[in-house]
């Protein structure tokens, strides 16, 4: 069994998924499987990552008997067909550093954390961006709580490194479509909510790709599913009365912190 394995969920993503599979591939940290999880591509997609397959024997590619409609459902197949103590996740048209792995493994393992994320810097689909400095001496680290993820999705999902137990604990991701584009965001809540601890790496190690047409640009759509996700919490917590006055608050949290993030630092 591998320490770590890696889920590449994929649908027609013939563009990127090689660019994104030989950034995993170029990893320092060699102890790790990948399973990447073709939700019914109707282009390339399948070929590029096959071909991929038989080249580096770490690699397992698989085929959802359906098209899940979003990325939780690949995601719940690559985490079922994975065998590693942690698992991490990478987006397919996500690039990561070379050092990723290796950091937040070391992380974990000194912490005994259940989840490490790490700085996410965007560039634009078309452009190469500039590459990582791994770090050296002390790593930055701070304590993401349940508290501060009500503010704002904290954790990028293609940054993540998750302790197997701790996920399969809280059980899969929810492939409803009015969780698509946030359904790793009611993970985090609902991991944070069960106590489970989250690091982060004070350091970019995942280059997030800009592209136009992905689901996550659709920003206000995003930003009232983000809110339907916080008051789920609230409701699970016994205070969906209270959210119904705290709303416009959280509203207004999550544009500050996002356009803070996202509009001006560029990352997450």
């Amino acid at each position: 069994m591998p320490q770590v394995s890696v889920v590449v969920p994929v649908y027609n993503a013939e563009k990127y998924i090689s660019e994104t599979l030989m950034s995993i591939a170029g990893q320092t940290f060699g102890d790790f499987d990948v399973h990447v999880v073709d939700d019914c591509s109707t282009d390339g997609s399948a070929a590029i990552i096959q071909q991929f397959c038989t080249q580096d024997d770490r690699f397992h590619y698989h085929r959802s008997a359906t098209n899940f409609g979003g990325p939780a459902g690949p995601r719940n197949l690559g985490v079922e067909r994975s065998s590693g103590d942690y698992i991490a996740f990478c987006d397919a048209d996500d690039l990561w550093a070379p050092h990723k792995l290796e950091l937040q493994v070391s992380v974990a393992s000194e912490n005994g954390v259940d989840v490490v994320s790490g700085i996410t810097r965007d560039f634009p689909d078309g452009k190469t961006p500039e590459a990582f400095e791994k770090p050296q001496g002390r790593i930055p680290l701070s304590t993401i709580t349940h508290g501060r993820l009500l503010l704002k999705s904290w954790i990028a999902l293609s940054s993540v490194l998750v302790r197997r137990s701790s996920l399969v604990a809280v059980g899969p991701f929810n492939t409803a479509r009015s969780h698509i584009a946030v359904e790793d965001y009611d993970m985090w809540l609902r991991l944070t909510e069960r106590g489970a601890r989250v690091l982060r790496v004070g350091v970019p190690l995942v280059h997030y790709r800009k592209v136009p047409t992905s689901i996550s640009a659709k920003k206000f759509t995003q930003i009232r599913k983000a809110l339907n996700v916080i008051g789920e919490d609230y409701a699970r917590r016994g205070k969906a009365v209270i959210y119904v006055f705290l709303r416009p608050v959280h509203l207004a949290l999550y544009l500050g912190t996002s356009a803070y993030m996202r509009g001006l630092r560029r990352e997450l």
